[in-house]
């Protein structure tokens, strides 16, 4: 950066803030906002004060042309910083800490927002604003190549992370009664031999090894994972509100699909929505079936999904 764009920015940041105080919020903001002001604060007026302020002044027209286009583009900046602000703001729990006692490194909040700056596409200025809300809500807690990553991801990969991080099922062991015995949610993405749909919802191959690239996942396209806890007999699989039970399959080497994330993945799914997938059972009786596994004709368990919440219980009972 040049000392012009220095004194541009500066200039900016400056007029926002007097603009501020003549209209009697700053106290105010700092309060509330704390360490995100004033990414939360400037206002159109302000430029356009700014600007007219250039176009008044006696430097040349060459000059006038560059700090009007580097303090628009300083603007855009900050207001992509104020979106993601927002958002965060909007979306922590109630009581969040956004001042300096919150523990949140200033190191960090200043490394993160310059990379906000240049994030404009809503979708992933809300991506931005969620992890930035866990990050005041859990100071420290996030993964170090977070900033990273998320500079590199487009709406697109986005989007197909999402759809693979709604595909998950619960894994319930039963003992010799046949009786539930704890259970685990899980991954579970069927890529193998359910390629074609995963194309048609912009899941391809490609897409999966950039989504590796990138950090989010570890992509596995032969053979796929393995879940290694588990040594019953007999499986209960809950998918959505489809229940069947898994009466064969190689001892402790249960099929668990293609994708794992990774600590960055993890806490990207924290903060994404889950869609519906209406063929996702079939997929993954498919990829089973596939792999080995071999399913019960018949049982005696039935699932009741009401929200989020799960009820399995036996038939007749």
């Amino acid at each position: 950066m040049n000392n012009m764009d220095i004194t541009t920015g500066t200039a900016v940041a400056k007029t926002a803030v007097d603009l501020m105080k003549n209209e009697n919020v700053l106290n105010k903001s700092v309060g509330v906002l704390g360490m995100l002001f004033p990414f939360a604060g400037l206002k159109q007026k302000a430029v356009e004060m700014y600007v007219e302020d250039i176009e008044k002044s006696d430097l040349s027209a060459e000059t006038k042309v560059f700090m009007i286009l580097n303090t628009k583009k300083t603007f855009k900046k900050i207001k992509n910083q104020k979106a993601i602000a927002e958002i965060a703001m909007e979306n922590a729990k109630q009581g969040t800490d956004f001042s300096e006692d919150s523990g949140v490194s200033e190191e960090w909040l200043d490394r993160f927002m310059d990379s906000a700056g240049f994030v404009s596409s809503e979708e992933i200025q809300w991506i931005w604003g969620k992890i930035l809300a866990n990050e005041f809500e859990r100071p420290g807690s996030t993964p170090p190549n977070m900033i990273r990553i998320l500079s590199e991801i487009t709406p697109a990969l986005a989007a197909a992370f999402r759809y693979i991080c709604s595909m998950s099922i619960y894994i319930m062991p039963l003992n010799e009664k046949r009786e539930i015995q704890g259970g685990v949610q899980e991954l579970f993405v069927p890529y193998d031999k359910n390629g074609e749909r995963f194309r048609e919802n912009g899941v391809s191959f490609n897409v999966l090894n950039e989504l590796e690239t990138l950090g989010v996942i570890r992509f596995e396209s032969i053979g796929g994972y393995i879940s290694k806890g588990f040594s019953s007999d007999k499986i209960l699989i809950c998918v959505g509100d489809k229940l069947d039970v898994i009466e064969e399959y190689k001892k402790g080497k249960l099929p668990a699909g293609n994708v794992m994330l990774t600590s960055v993945g993890e806490a990207l799914k924290s903060i994404t929505d889950s869609i519906e997938i209406g063929d996702y059972y079939e997929m993954v009786r498919k990829y089973m079936s596939d792999n080995g596994v071999k399913f019960a004709a018949e049982h005696e368990f039935v699932a009741n999904v009401n929200g989020n919440e799960l009820t399995i219980s036996r038939k007749n009972s």
